[in-house]
């Protein structure tokens, strides 16, 4: 990417991110890797818990 394109996309990103704030915060608890070997297949199992914390919502918008 390019010196100005980059910049277009991160004021972009900005201006988008001060017009529509993220609402909550996630936080991971725990993150759990489960792998079997069986021949020449692998299976994994990943398993991702997390914390959603939600601000309250202005209700005169």
């Amino acid at each position: 990417m390019s010196w100005f394109t980059k910049i277009c996309r991160d004021v972009g990103l900005m201006i988008h991110n001060v017009r529509h704030p993220h609402a909550g915060k996630k936080t991971v608890v725990r993150r759990d890797v489960q792998e079997e070997n069986r021949g020449d297949v692998t299976l994994r199992r990943t398993t991702i818990d997390e914390i959603e914390i939600k601000q309250p919502t202005d209700s005169h918008k």
